[in-house]
């Protein structure tokens, strides 16, 4: 077998201790490799130098099995089968010298030639690795979202009161918790079956349900994607007459693109790329759990959807947002006194991206924001009267994270 296998490189900006990054968060998920194979891996890109890792260069670790089991504390046995372990994954290609010995020279930084473990295959499946480990991430990222809905319709079956109706929730979530399941089909079964449960129960007339809570719950109503319903809104909820393409046409090119990629702008197309964006944003998901509590899920896509856009506004911009997470919980904070005017705000949006485009607004019965119905009056309901003459909302900088001037003087979201 050759000594001298060279691979391609690492894409420009990407260094070998990103490389073991991205391996060691795939190997064990991705891969099902052992502990020990990946510890030894690590101990093979420690030996290495970055120059190994350019195209074109031999990338390759000669040291003897027996000399590596004594610096990492085991057999040379155990090293043996680690390597034979990651050759069989298809990481590193494993070349004798003469009677099967290892050795290697290095001139100026360069190997010039290598028989023994030859890190090719592992440089060479690095984008392989990183789409992995992205998909790793959405994946864990669904189980938690999945796992908070479930604590939101179990908060909401309680709150009703029925011990019955308790108890055949309790059937349905074993044990109560869904800490121990990692199965996203096991736990989407679980929220489809108590979102059935409540759909059941709310279509009932009031009268007959047995509870003490009380009549206005603002608990978002998680839906089943199979449902032919798309929003959580309240019936009447001037957002009804907002569609999705009007929300995304005053979004973020990276938003967009989210929403693309997703399959077009649908509601819960909107939930899934807003979600997304918290992360990207910062934003905690206690912070986004309570946005979907308070104003139900498709509003609380819109707050984000609105947050995004202004965190992408230049530095030292006054509308400026500088800390996504504390702006929305402000948002949910200030709904607890009213209604959060998201029809004016998105309005102001689309009129800003207007003006700066030195394109002139239409009138506004013929956009299809300004269709909506009069916002409720709320803590923003100050902002229909001015949202012509001065794109603004008033918002308090230190409850929401907004940058602005004082609470007089309108500031934009």
């Amino acid at each position: 077998m050759t000594t001298t296998l060279a691979h391609n490189g690492l894409p420009d900006g990407i260094g070998r201790f990103e490389l073991l990054r991205v391996f060691e968060q795939v190997a064990r998920p991705g891969f099902g490799l052992s502990s020990t194979a990946v510890c030894l891996v690590r101990h093979y890109v420690l030996k290495t130098m970055d120059t190994d890792f350019a195209s074109g260069r031999i990338c390759a670790v000669w040291t003897q099995a027996c000399r590596i089991a004594a610096k990492l504390g085991l057999t040379p046995r155990s090293i043996n089968s680690a390597e034979r372990e990651l050759e069989q994954a298809g990481f590193i290609v494993r070349t004798g010298g003469i009677n099967g010995g290892r050795g290697g020279d290095r001139h100026d930084g360069v190997i010039a030639w290598a028989a023994g473990i030859n890190l090719a295959p592992l440089v060479n499946r690095f984008t392989e690795l990183r789409a992995k480990a992205e998909a790793i991430e959405l994946a864990t990222m669904a189980i938690l979202q999945c796992r908070a809905e479930i604590r939101q319709l179990g908060k909401r079956i309680r709150d009703i009161g029925d011990q019955a109706l308790w108890d055949d929730a309790a059937r349905i979530l074993p044990g109560g918790r869904t800490a121990r399941i990692a199965d996203i089909r096991r736990l989407t079964a679980i929220r489809d079956a108590l979102s059935a449960m409540l759909d059941a129960i709310e279509s009932e007339p009031r009268a007959s349900i047995s509870s003490d809570a009380p009549e206005e719950n603002g608990a978002p109503r998680i839906q089943n994607h199979q449902s032919t319903r798309n929003r959580t809104g309240r019936p009447g909820d001037p957002l009804d007459r907002v569609t999705p393409a009007a929300a995304v046409s005053v979004a973020t090119e990276t938003y967009r693109d989210t929403v693309t990629v997703l399959g077009g702008a649908t509601w819960p197309n909107l939930v899934e790329a807003s979600w997304r964006s918290c992360k990207r944003l910062g934003i905690g998901q206690s912070t986004w759990g309570n946005a979907c509590h308070r104003f139900g899920r498709e509003r609380a896509a819109l707050c984000v959807l609105l947050i995004d856009r202004n965190a992408e506004l230049p530095v030292g911009h006054r509308y400026r947002v500088l800390v996504p997470g504390r702006c929305l919980a402000g948002m949910v904070r200030q709904a607890k006194s009213g209604e959060v005017n998201l029809v004016g705000l998105l309005r102001a949006s689309q009129h800003e991206l207007a003006r700066a485009e030195q394109v002139p607004t239409e009138p506004p019965t013929s956009s299809p924001l300004d269709s909506a119905s009069p916002p409720v009056p709320g803590p923003l309901s100050h902002l229909a009267s001015q949202i012509m003459r001065k794109v603004g909302v008033q918002m308090d900088r230190r409850r929401s994270g907004f940058r602005g001037g004082p609470s007089a003087e309108p500031a934009q979201t």
